[in-house]
């Protein structure tokens, strides 16, 4: 294991698989892999902003015959899987096609907060504790530099590796990157551990497919987007929790009540054990924008207004600095 800052490390997951976790797992506290042979190292994912980026990349550095990381698989296009890619500037960046447009049009780069973080609405709030949180100084934004669609097959070493798309779901363009010789699987924001998934993209529906697509290839270990990691078991409660907010969402539309309506006469009480179950209102939109697309486009500042504003397991108790 090699030590990182405020005592994490890189976690042997066996085959040649790590894993980095950011805790506590939440709002932009993300997740990162490595997988390595022979010399050559792939990362999954770069981390939210600048000391958290350099931790891991610190660490990788200080590991026993220390890998040349070749190759980083962004995972989808939220800021906290991509924000670091700089420091990995001469590698190959793959994504997705579709995730490549999320990022070069992500509404929530860093040049942004400053701007979003003006009033007294809870998402400014929300931005303004970003902005307290995570340090972006120096930041500049680095691209993928080779995209896929469907499924691409790659090697580090000996090991082999596949990248799938499993988008959209939570974003457009999702993938995940699986190990089948180690049957460990990166699974991005496809899945969350210990807090309430919320999804940006969807269909919801999708999300649900995503769970089942996952089992399907009967991992060994998950590394989720954010969270601790799982054994297959643990996909179940998020897939039930999904198809749970998919079915009643479809049947409060269908009564004609409104996303907030629909929200706030939910009954979370099988989840109350998970924090930031108001992200519940992004999901039941996505299903209201799949099921009327004409009358429920998503309105990203009015959803998160909500979340952060209703807020179970409080963003505002998280910490008050970054654990870079």
């Amino acid at each position: 294991m090699t030590a990182g800052a405020a005592g994490r490390h890189l976690q042997d997951l066996g085959g040649g698989c790590y894993a980095w976790l950011q805790p506590p797992g939440c709002w932009g506290f993300a997740n990162s892999g490595l997988i390595v042979d022979g010399g050559q190292g792939l990362v999954v994912d770069t981390q939210n902003d600048m000391p958290m980026a350099s931790a891991f990349h610190s660490a990788i550095q200080s590991m026993s015959g220390a890998p040349s990381v070749d190759v980083v698989v962004n995972t989808h296009g939220d800021g906290d899987h991509w924000n670091g890619n700089q420091l990995f500037d001469g590698a190959t960046i793959i994504a997705s096609e579709a995730t490549l447009a999320d990022i070069r049009g992500h509404w929530l780069d860093p040049s942004k907060i400053d701007a979003y973080a003006q009033g007294d609405s809870a998402f400014a709030e929300f931005m303004r504790w970003r902005l307290a949180v995570f340090a972006y100084d120096g930041w500049r934004p680095v691209h993928p530099n080779q995209t896929y669609t469907g499924q691409l097959p790659l090697d580090v070493g000996k090991i082999s590796v596949e990248l799938r798309e499993f988008g959209p779901a939570h974003t457009s363009g999702d993938t995940i990157v699986w190990v089948p010789g180690a049957g460990v699987l990166y699974s991005g924001d496809l899945l969350f551990t210990a807090s309430t998934p919320i999804m940006w993209g969807g269909p919801l529906s999708r999300c649900v497919q995503a769970c089942d697509r996952i089992l399907g290839l009967e991992p060994r270990t998950i590394v989720p987007g954010h969270g601790p990691i799982i054994g297959p078991e643990g996909i179940v409660p998020i897939r039930d929790y999904l198809a749970f907010v998919l079915d009643y969402a479809k049947t409060a539309y269908q009564q004609g009540k409104s996303p907030r309506e629909a929200y706030r006469e939910l009954d979370l009480s099988r989840w109350g054990d998970w924090p930031h179950l108001s992200r519940t209102y992004q999901n039941i939109s996505l299903v209201y924008r799949e099921l009327d697309p004409q009358n429920f486009k998503g309105d990203v500042r009015d959803t998160l207004n909500v979340v952060y504003g209703d807020d179970h397991g409080d963003w505002r108790s998280l910490p008050a600095t970054s654990t870079g």
